[in-house]
């Protein structure tokens, strides 16, 4: 049936329900899976000081741009960008824990993908390129206006796609 599923997450629950689906199909076709994430174009320090469990080469980096900025880094006009690499740290933390969820639900054959840049257009490239012939996706579950209006990422990945497309609620 399948070969080759590519299921992108953000980690939301909708993203962790489309890795279990994606996870349960592969492992019942005996399918590669392979789990994308695409980091946001933009994260603020804030935001990433908030992330548990970075390590302390990272939690460094932050503390040396704080340091850095002084007194103007709460500057409502131009919030301050995170590091690389906490930007990196994360998507790849986040990656692991749907690695994991994805071999509890019985999928053998793994693996997963951090890209960056439009998500939409980042999911359907990165499947294209591992030769996806399926590409599951969470919705946030959107009513059909909402989702033309707001331009959802599962909208515009089910418009771009080489290939057949599974959205999961």
């Amino acid at each position: 049936m399948f070969k080759n599923i590519a299921v992108a997450t953000d980690g939301s629950n909708n993203g962790s329900r489309a890795v279990e689906f994606g996870a349960r199909l592969a492992s019942t076709c005996g399918s590669r899976l392979t789990i994308l994430h695409v980091v946001p174009a933009y994260m603020s320090l804030e935001e990433a000081e908030a992330a548990p469990g970075l390590p302390p080469d990272v939690r460094a980096d932050i503390k040396r741009i704080r340091d850095t900025l002084g007194d103007f880094e709460t500057s409502a006009f131009a919030p301050i960008p995170a590091p690389q690499s906490a930007i990196d740290y994360i998507g790849n933390s986040l990656l692991a824990r749907a690695d994991q969820a994805a071999r509890d639900a019985g999928a053998a054959n793994t693996s997963s993908a951090l890209a960056y840049g439009d998500p939409a257009e980042k999911i359907v490239e990165e499947a294209e390129k591992r030769g996806a012939d399926l590409i599951v996706v969470g919705t946030r579950g959107l009513s059909e206006l909402g989702g033309l209006v707001m331009g959802s990422v599962s909208h515009r990945v089910i418009h771009l796609a080489h290939c057949p497309c599974v959205t999961v609620k």
